[in-house]
């Protein structure tokens, strides 16, 4: 059983977005130099994305500061840094803690269409 809804950006009162329309939305925000997404639903819950351009650790919580789990990559080794937050940092993560930037972007709209995570993804719980 799916629950598809949209979603919003957090702090923005809009219609929100189908999955397909994040995907693309992050895309163009990526476009646009701006590499932390931060989308919200309904209910509370969070779905973070921050990416350098090529890859993108992806972050769904049960609201501010609840628990979280992220997308990881096993196979991933070695960091990449790059990744410009919000508020002027620039982070660096373990490759094994982020994704391609294209299996992100999929993974969000799924996550957005269906609720859940995508079907074999690997996640972690965050610390």
């Amino acid at each position: 059983m799916t629950e598809s809804h949209r979603w919003h950006l957090l702090g923005h009162a809009s219609d929100g977005y189908s999955g397909a329309e994040a995907r693309t939305l992050l895309v163009h925000r990526l476009d646009w130099a701006t590499q932390e997404t931060w989308f919200e639903d309904g209910r509370g819950r969070l779905l973070s994305v921050v990416t350098n351009g090529e890859r993108a650790k992806v972050i769904l919580m049960d609201g501010a500061g609840g628990p979280g789990e992220h997308l990881v990559d096993p196979r991933g080794e070695g960091s990449s840094g790059g990744y410009l937050l919000s508020n002027g940092r620039i982070d660096t993560y373990p490759d094994r803690d982020t994704v391609p930037f294209p299996m992100a972007c999929r993974a969000v709209e799924h996550v957005i269409e269906h609720g859940s995570w995508p079907h074999g993804a690997t996640v972690d719980r965050c610390p």
